[in-house]
This record gives structure tokens, C-alpha cells and sequence, in this order.
């Protein structure tokens, strides 16, 4: 009960440093990680002792707010983030450009957490897909002196946090008008192609190498970055005797899957 109470107390009291802050400096955050360290140290030090215990929800969403603060910051550099593959794939209306460009016209400084939640799945229909996903709201101004309201959505694997999915005011606000300037035909053409993207991706490249027909689709509800066998390859540079390598590593269903543009090996 001791090493709970303790556990419970440290990752509350740096949980609640950040997301009660006026705003999200990342400043203010080194600040209640290091007032909140020794203990936690001393806490995990125990833990470890005794055999370890569960991460609580509020530990978790630290560990979100924490890695979405690291992509804001990467946002506003020359060196700009990356997004979650499986988060562009499901919302392929905004690219990793579109959200980490609208992220670095916000005021760092302006940043406040309104809400943060744990979700077991995130999306609707073909879009949904589950997991670890924490989802936080926050109240933000644009450089120029707006307020907004800012929406990320990050997805765990592994023990990381990795962006999923962003949106803003500014950035729905573009997303409509592009949609609107659209042909609609054409639109509409392009959503069903990227629906049917990986049909034909699959047809090519068993037609270059037949021996590939062995290696069967996967659907989207059934891809999940935990399942990766090895990294994903461009179909230019996929080959029969890699896959059935990989393909030995899977003791259950082997198939292929397609995120953004790279072939990845699963095991479903």
C-alpha cells in the first residue's frame, strides 16, 4: 500500500504541475519533473525491490502530454517531427506537413491543457483502430493574438507515445476549403483510391514476382504497428525470399499491408 501510495503521489503531483500550468513552456515542465524525481526515483527504486506494480491512468497521460510537448518543440525547429504511419493512413485528408506547419504558428508559450483522456480505440468505421491512445484538448493563440482550440491524439507502441493524429482550428478551417476547391468527381475518385491503393499496389508487385502470391492482403483492422516484421519496403524493392524470411518469424498469419506508400509485413 506504502509503495502505491508513494508511486501514486509522485506521478500525480508532475501530472498535475503540467496540465494544471497556465501554459505548456516546456520550461515549466522541467520544473515539476525535477521537483518530483527523487521521489519517483525512490518509488520505482522500491518497486523494483518488491517485484513492480502498474502503471496508473495519470502516468500514462503524463507520458503522452510529455511526447506531445516534444513534437510541438520539433514543430517550431528546421528539423520537423514525425507522425504516427498508421494515424496518417486512417486520416490521410492531412498530411504530417499539414499538421506540424499549423502546430508552429501557435505561441509555445499560450499552450493550456483543457482535458487529456485515455481511449482503448480511436475513430469511427474504417478509421477506427485500438490500442493505447491518449487524446488532449488544448486552449492556444496563434502569433498573430487568435485563440484557437488545438486537438492531438498520440498512440502508444512499445512504451512510446508517437503523434497519431492533430488538428486545429486553423487546420480544419484549410481542410474544408480544400475539400471545397476540389472537383468533386475527382475527390471523390481519390478517396476511393486510396481505399483500393492497396489492391493494385499488390497486384503489381505479384505480377513482377509471382512467387509473392503466397504472401496474402491484410485488411485495415487488422494492421497494427506492434505486429511489424521488420521495417516496411517500397514495392520496388520487395522481393519473394525477404518476405518468406520474414514470413519464418511469425508462428501465426503472415500478410502485407500498405502504410502510406511501403509494403509492411505483418503478423496478424
Amino acid at each position: 500500500m506504502l509503495l502505491h501510495l508513494g508511486l501514486t503521489l509522485a506521478l500525480s503531483h508532475l501530472a498535475s504541475s503540467i496540465t494544471s500550468s497556465s501554459n505548456f513552456a516546456p520550461q515549466k515542465f522541467r520544473r515539476a519533473l525535477s521537483t518530483t524525481l527523487s521521489t519517483l526515483l525512490c518509488t520505482l527504486g522500491l518497486a523494483l525491490s518488491l517485484g513492480g506494480c502498474g502503471e496508473d491512468d495519470e502516468a500514462i497521460k503524463t507520458q503522452g502530454i510529455t511526447a506531445l510537448n516534444d513534437w510541438f518543440l520539433a514543430a517550431a525547429t528546421d528539423n520537423p517531427p514525425s507522425c504516427h504511419a498508421f494515424g496518417l493512413v486512417k486520416f490521410y485528408d492531412a498530411s504530417c506537413a499539414d499538421m506540424y506547419e499549423h502546430a508552429a504558428k501557435i505561441a509555445p508559450e499560450s499552450r493550456t491543457i483543457t482535458s487529456s483522456k485515455l481511449l482503448k480505440c480511436y475513430g469511427q468505421g474504417t478509421q477506427e483502430l485500438c490500442g493505447e491512445f491518449v487524446e488532449i484538448w488544448l486552449t492556444s493563440m496563434e502569433t498573430r493574438g487568435n485563440t484557437i482550440q488545438e486537438g492531438a491524439v498520440l498512440k502508444r507502441d512499445d512504451g512510446v507515445f508517437r503523434l497519431y493524429w492533430y488538428r486545429s482550428d486553423t487546420l480544419f478551417t484549410t481542410l474544408a476549403q480544400r475539400a471545397e476547391n476540389a472537383d468533386d468527381q475527382g475527390y471523390e475518385r481519390t478517396l476511393e483510391d486510396k481505399q483500393t491503393q492497396l489492391e493494385a499496389v499488390y497486384a503489381e508487385i505479384v505480377q513482377r514476382q509471382p512467387a509473392l502470391y503466397q504472401f496474402v492482403m491484410c485488411t485495415d483492422a487488422s494492421v497494427s504497428s506492434s505486429k511489424l516484421v521488420g521495417k516496411p519496403v517500397a514495392p520496388k524493392d520487395i522481393s519473394a525470399a525477404d518476405m518468406a524470411s520474414r514470413a519464418q518469424q511469425c508462428p501465426e498469419n503472415f500478410c502485407l499491408a500498405l502504410v502510406g506508400k511501403r509494403i509492411a509485413p505483418l503478423c496478424d
